[in-house]
């Protein structure tokens, strides 16, 4: 049986992330301090053989998979399947203005995020079929293959349900991963899949970030 190894990376602190904003499909770069961290990512991964790179086509992910592509002697491939939620109405509002804007949508986003619906955007359901679907695609083009993919907070969590064998509605149950974190799943040919690590960035040291807890 084959498997393809799928290394997942959410992209570094963005200037975004800075201001507790929602930035969804909004094209921002990253901070200073993302930058470190998608080097300190690099250098973590350095020594793996990794035969393919993927990466979101906004900014952030994509600045986040040229770091660690770079250690190799490539770029990642822009992929606009693998961007983050759209966010409409929302993006780039501050996470504290979108709860006194939006307080029913945005509460459903807090409490129950594979229910959710950004007023005018995508609803994570959406997400969670897009980003799966294009998963199994890249993984099935690389069997026998290790590839990594830089992506965004929704999607990889949205994966980390799927891992689990469960659906969008029990996205809840898991945390939002790091920036610039770690997380590697097996993709097998007879179509199952094996978790190894979720959001690992134990190598990050004080310069770990991750999202605030009222998201």
């Amino acid at each position: 049986m084959e498997k393809t190894r799928m290394i997942f990376v959410r992209h570094g602190e963005s200037e975004g992330n800075k201001v507790h904003a929602f930035l969804g499909h909004s094209d921002a770069n990253l901070s200073e301090k993302g930058h470190l961290q998608a080097e300190k990512t690099a250098e973590y991964l350095k020594n793996e053989k990794i035969d393919a790179f993927y990466s979101s086509d906004l900014k952030r992910a994509y600045q986040t998979g040229c770091h660690i592509a770079g250690r190799h002697g490539c770029a990642p491939i822009p992929d606009e399947k693998l961007r983050e939620v759209f966010a409409g109405e929302w993006e780039w509002k501050k996470f504290e203005d979108l709860l006194k804007e939006y307080p029913v949508s945005f509460g459903i986003w807090k409490d129950n995020v594979g229910e959710a619906h950004p007023d005018g955007g995508e609803a994570v359901s959406h997400l969670y079929d897009r980003i799966i679907k294009r998963v199994w695609e890249i993984a099935r083009e690389n069997f026998g293959k290790t590839v990594l993919i830089t992506s965004h907070a929704t999607p990889i969590r949205a994966l980390r349900a799927y891992w689990e064998g469960l659906g969008a509605k029990d996205m809840k149950l898991y945390p939002w991963a790091s920036n610039a974190s770690v997380s590697i799943c097996d993709y097998f040919s007879d179509g199952h899949v094996e978790m190894v690590s979720y959001s690992d960035d134990s190598f990050m040291g004080d310069i770990a970030t991750a999202l605030p807890k009222s998201v």
